[in-house]
């Protein structure tokens, strides 16, 4: 049986109902072929999966085709493929007349793609982002690629419901249009020497006789190609969804929406991770003075009993106070005019202190086989408890009123974990997918909304990492991956690839949400000549992305400013070997300019506006030097040098209020030849550093140009 969408038809065996063909109709090219007889894979049991079925039927139109597969014990699964709005859309949902406890399935399986072309490339959303060059040739193992993949965890992996593997002028588009929170995974990934696309679904509500209902579409069909058609096609869907409820400024009326702090835009550059009980003021004086005004994220050591990362945390209420902020270094934030926020495991938690008996009880309880590659040996609590809600609530009040913070930090929060709980003692569901997301959002509603009570203006939260379905209820989020290679953690299993330039990071989450989405603190950054200079193209990629360059010091010591050297390892929150780097003057100065930029009258641009496709740009590639010393002895990154190609000179595209701006940033410390195409029609000006005034501008300027070593330029077109 055939069926056509767009210019892809789909052909299906009609004894397994396998997509046993994927062809482009108008090249009449087969993209995929699949000689497997397994349409799905079902989770019968925890751990327990099958493809087995004891009869099949097909039955369709031209436009939709019905299947039905029976198995044995009253399984029975239903799914619906049809033609719509030039793409197929795919429905599943699994009856279930027996004993089993159906956990999960996945369908579909879009199996045997081969290659495109010989440049083509996926582009997913895990981590916000991120694309992988010749899939086929670059995933080289059984089941390789993006699948189950680890930490950041949101839709295991993914910031949002979709992905696309593409070449020049043509694309595939796999995405779930799912606006319900609903446990997901959204897989492509190396199987029996192709490519599998598919999608997998469940751990909602699990029991004896329990079915498992699909009721949103899986949608796959053709793009013009690129990852930005890819973004546009979901953007379509997305922006329509109850995460993108607009955003008011704060001193407009607040219910039902989110407010926004308007000082998330006036900011120019963030820190994270100075040691909290201990006096830093020096370093943030600083830094305030080089990139002020600087929004701080603290080091987790302010609770009477420390949060650390490795020597233990606190349990229950009594736990945490009184708190131990250091007034030296609160004043300086204060007296700069900075802002702050304190850093909280809000919901990893201790069980052997305090009410340990009732926390032991309202932890949340993991699935047996995590579909992922962390394996989940740590206590979280379960959102949904009622104990979890009242102490995160009623903790972080306190926070706010002893500290006079500005905001707050959750790590190893909702973001970053599964969103799943399997304790059939809560009095929800077992495995409770949206249920956790639910609860989830209304705990950071409500600590807000109390917070913001207690201090008596808006306090904005935010999160370690960032999935869409908290894009209204937080304010701002840390990633490091911009840094990459001279970083860790979210996109650690790619990073051979990315150090040989075969895999990167890109934009993807705020190209669909900018506008919406909240702001951005990356690069994990060290202001040391040790670091490498691939710090320059990391801060203007930040900056040009929309986000805030982030100055870290979490795992490593801070910067030498003075003869009294670097802070001391045992006054830290963690274990680090001392290093004896300078600060770095020249980096400094780099970061100082987009940080003033930022806050300045072209920041409205970053921070509220629009991203657009990048204009086309020529320039060279350059060597860029890397050092990674800021984690633990234990994991592979650390101590990892090298050298990686990147253009010299990066830019981006920004719309607001019915004008374009365009930045152009060079990141080498030499004059650099640009070529730009410039496709917008309008009144051209130009603003360059430091000023950044505008000046009447002809177009043809800019087609061939040289920047100024470590120069920005701004075109803006009225």
């Amino acid at each position: 049986m055939k069926l056509s969408a767009g210019r892809l038809a789909l052909t299906f065996c009609e004894k397994s109902g396998v997509v046993r063909e994927i062809r482009d109709s108008l090249t009449d090219t087969v993209l995929a072929g699949n000689a497997s007889d397994n349409p799905f894979l079902l989770e019968l049991n925890e751990g327990e999966f099958t493809s087995e079925f004891a009869s099949f039927e097909i039955n369709g139109t031209d436009s939709a085709a019905a299947l039905v597969w029976r198995l044995d014990k009253g399984v029975v699964i239903n799914a619906r493929v049809s033609s719509e709005g030039g793409m197929f859309a795919f429905r599943v949902n699994v009856e279930n007349n027996g004993g089993s406890c159906l956990c999960g399935i996945e369908y579909p399986l879009l199996d045997g793609f081969g290659k495109l072309s010989e440049r083509d490339a996926v582009a997913h959303s895990f981590a916000t982002g991120f694309m992988v060059d010749d899939p086929l040739d670059n995933f080289a193992e059984e089941n390789d690629g993006f699948r189950h993949m680890p930490y950041p965890e949101s839709f295991s992996g993914a910031s949002m419901q979709f992905f696309t593997y593409y070449t020049e002028g043509f694309g595939l588009y796999f995405g779930a249009n799912d606006g319900c929170f609903r446990t997901k995974w959204l897989d492509f990934y190396k199987h029996n020497g192709g490519l599998r696309a598919s999608h997998a679904y469940g751990y909602e509500d699990i029991g004896e006789g329990k079915p498992l209902n699909m009721d949103w579409d899986f949608l796959f069909g053709a793009t013009e190609g690129g990852w930005y058609s890819a973004c546009e096609i979901y953007r379509r869907w997305a922006l329509k969804q109850v995460w993108c409820r607009p955003r008011l400024t704060d001193g407009e009326e607040t219910a039902p929406r989110t407010r926004r702090a308007d000082w998330l835009d006036s900011v120019g550059a963030a820190a994270f991770g100075v040691t909290a009980s201990q006096d830093r003021s020096k370093w943030i004086e600083r830094y305030g003075r080089d990139f002020g005004p600087v929004f701080h994220i603290t080091g987790p050591d302010w609770p009477n009993t420390p949060q650390t990362y490795g020597r233990g945390i606190p349990g229950g209420y009594e736990d945490w106070f009184p708190t131990r902020f250091n007034k030296n270094n609160i004043e300086a934030m204060k007296r700069q005019g900075d802002k702050f926020a304190p850093f909280e495991f809000d919901f990893l938690i201790a069980v052997e202190k305090s009410d340990a008996d009732v926390i032991r009880k309202n932890l949340q309880k993991w699935p047996k086989a995590p579909k992922s590659v962390d394996k989940y040996t740590f206590n979280m609590l379960c959102p949904i408890c009622e104990y979890t809600q009242n102490l995160h609530i009623t903790r972080d009040v306190r926070v706010a009123e002893e500290s006079g913070c500005d905001a707050m930090y959750y790590d190893i929060s909702a973001n970053n974990i599964l969103q799943n709980c399997m304790s059939a003692e809560h009095g929800h569901p077992v495995g409770a997918g949206s249920r956790m997301t639910a609860a989830y959002r209304e705990i950071y509603r409500k600590t807000r909304e109390a917070m913001s009570a207690a201090r008596g203006k808006y306090i904005p939260l935010g999160t370690e990492m960032m999935n869409e379905v908290f894009i209204d209820v937080l304010d701002f989020y840390q990633a490091r991956a911009n840094a990459q290679p001279c970083s860790s953690l979210e996109t650690w299993p790619y990073r051979q690839l990315i150090r040989r330039g075969r895999a990167r990071i890109i934009p993807m989450f705020q190209y669909v949400y900018s506008g919406f989405a909240p702001l951005r603190l990356d690069g994990w950054g060290k202001l040391t000549r040790e670091c490498g200079d691939i710090v320059y193209h990391t801060i203007a990629k930040t900056y040009l992305w929309g986000g805030l360059f982030e100055v870290n010091s979490e795992y490593s010591p801070m910067e030498v400013i003075d003869a009294d050297g670097e802070n001391k390892p045992e006054e830290h929150y963690c274990d680090f070997k001392k290093r004896g780097y300078l600060y770095g003057t020249e980096i400094a100065a780099y970061l100082g300019k987009f940080a003033r930029m930022r806050a300045g009258k072209l920041g409205r641009f970053l921070a509220r506006g629009e991203m657009l496709r990048p204009p086309e740009l020529k320039c060279r590639r350059i060597l860029r030097t890397y050092y990674q010393y800021n984690h633990s002895e234990k994991v592979m990154e650390q101590n990892d040098y090298g050298i990686i190609a990147l253009d010299a000179v990066i830019g981006q595209a920004w719309r607001l209020d019915g004008q374009t701006a365009v930045f152009i940033a060079n990141t080498s410390a030499f004059n650099e030849e640009c070529e730009l195409k410039l496709p917008w029609q309008g009144e051209y000006y130009a603003a360059r550093e430091p000023e950044f005034d505008p000046r009447p501008a002809a177009p043809d300027e800019f087609g061939k140009f040289t920047l100024l070593p470590c120069e920005t330029l701004v075109i803006l077109v009225r």
